[in-house]
């Protein structure tokens, strides 16, 4: 019990003890991580002199051999290092609350409530109808057991103070909420970073010659808010009855279809000047950019119809020089 331990290879060695454990079912997990040396006296230990006391849930860093009073002091202190949790660039809300809850923070239920209110927003954009779009992309750390809506709070706030300076800087006419959203359909059709504010410009020009955006991303997004989302988009999809298709429906959707990272929020307020209405991926990660529907039409057939004929040529002759 007052006898240092170590049994554990790594450096640092991190364990969580989950909410709802007993006592002993945590001893023992504890001394299959090498933590502490047996389960049985310090069980013994917290029944006799610390039964007033109880073990607090988180993860827990262990750096050194300690003596399992320590660890069972570490442990009663609630001594926790934070978890840190990665959101990337052009997630929308319900997978960014799918990486929480997979995390431990939380329900679906509870996520979907509190990122379907918009009232954090409200003051700068008071035509949102939920969160998506604000929920900012970026590494976080919280403790265990923090709750959800510190969490959303904290992403909104980290919104703020990213692009909060920004917003007086807004180049297009379009109001913050429209910029948002722009910004969110860049960021789910451009890879490369300098290719942002030109896939800009092409949905702007087309705003604004009052043309169809025909975006798949908008599509996609209805699907999901349909529940009828299964992975590929098909012919019928692009005729989903949505104001979020931008297929059928002129203009913005009427909000944003994923969270943005600052970039595509830049390229949204600060579009490149440009005459393009078109563009096609290029399987490259680029796109080709054309101005008018005959070469965008040739384009097609080169970076989509003949690249996969090309595709199935190759594999076709690969097959037969096997055989």
């Amino acid at each position: 019990m007052r006898s240092p331990y170590k049994n554990y290879s790594q450096p640092f060695k991190d364990v969580e003890v989950r909410h709802g454990l007993r006592t002993a079912a945590i001893l023992k997990h504890l001394e299959s991580e090498g933590i502490i040396r047996d389960e049985y006296i310090p069980l013994i230990y917290m029944k006799v002199a610390r039964h007033n006391d109880s073990i607090k849930a988180g993860i827990y860093e262990f750096s050194k051999p300690m003596t399992s009073e320590e660890v069972l002091d570490k442990l009663i202190r609630g001594d926790v290092v934070a978890k840190s949790i990665t959101v990337r660039e052009g997630l929308d809300r319900f997978a960014v609350a799918h990486i929480f809850v997979q995390e431990g923070f939380g329900r679906d239920a509870e996520w979907d409530k509190l990122t379907a209110d918009p009232e954090l927003i409200r003051d700068v954009a008071p035509e949102a109808k939920s969160l998506e779009g604000y929920l900012f992309p970026d590494t976080y750390k919280f403790n265990p057991g923090t709750p959800p809506r510190a969490i959303v709070q904290a992403m909104v706030a980290n919104f703020r103070k990213h692009f909060g300076g920004e917003m007086n800087y807004i180049t297009t006419g379009l109001n913050l909420h429209e910029t948002v959203t722009l910004a969110s359909i860049v960021e789910t059709e451009a890879r490369m970073p300098q290719e942002r504010p030109l896939v800009a410009s092409v949905y702007l020009n087309r705003i604004n010659r009052k043309m169809l955006l025909g975006a798949d991303p908008t599509v996609i997004y209805a699907l999901k808010l349909a529940k009828t989302w299964d992975g590929n988009i098909h012919k019928a999809d692009l005729q989903i009855d949505s104001p979020y298709n931008t297929y059928r429906f002129h203009g913005l959707p009427p909000g944003p279809i994923a969270n943005p990272g600052l970039a595509s929020l830049q390229a949204a307020a600060a579009p490149a000047k440009s005459d393009f209405l078109y563009f096609v991926a290029k399987h490259d990660g680029t796109h080709a950019f054309a101005t008018n529907i005959a070469d965008h039409d040739r384009n097609v057939q080169i970076y989509q119809v003949q690249w996969y004929r090309d595709q199935r040529a190759a594999q076709a002759a690969g097959t037969q020089t096997t055989k």
